[in-house]
């Protein structure tokens, strides 16, 4: 087979396809270019705002993080601490409890004996008079049974006049 000359480069179709595309590339191109370096370059400003706000916003997470960690550590010092302080003050109320709890039942301890004293006080008074009534009674009987006359109730007089200040 043989290849018969057509008229040359100039006569292909495919040459002008090519340097048509060639001059679109040459005038277009740049304009194109631009286009899209602008887009390129808009959308690398977009993401290295959103960089510069998500570091932004990391540090700001930190920080607060940072002083969530020492509030929690300082709430946890300040439990430990109203804790101790409530242990302290539960056992100085115990304390004080306890003394007034002993404090009162010395108080109605010694309100007891001093009622005890007291009723033995009133009965060893109520023997005595009791006695001292007995013994006059009897020694009246006596001293009229045994006694006759004036000497008798003279006698009578006296010894009843001189019993309670031997008693006492």
């Amino acid at each position: 087979m043989a290849i018969e000359p057509t008229g040359g480069l100039l006569q292909d179709p495919n040459t002008w396809v090519a340097i048509g595309f060639v001059i679109f590339v040459a005038f277009a191109g740049k304009k194109i270019w631009t286009a899209l370096s602008g887009i390129l370059d808009t959308h690398a400003d977009t993401v290295k705002r959103q960089i510069d706000e998500a570091t932004t916003l990391r540090k700001e997470a930190e920080a607060l993080l940072v002083e969530a960690k020492a509030q929690s550590h300082k709430a946890q010092a300040d439990a430990v601490s109203l804790t101790a302080d409530a242990h302290a003050a539960a056992e100085r109320l115990k304390v004080e409890l306890q003394a007034e709890m002993e404090a009162t039942l010395a108080r109605r301890q010694k309100a007891a004996l001093d009622k005890i004293a007291q009723a033995e006080a009133s009965a060893l008074a109520d023997v005595k008079n009791e006695t001292i009534r007995v013994a006059i009674e009897a020694t009246s009987k006596l001293l009229v049974a045994h006694a006759t006359g004036n000497a008798a109730t003279r006698l009578v007089d006296q010894a009843i006049a001189d019993l309670p200040n031997r008693l006492n």
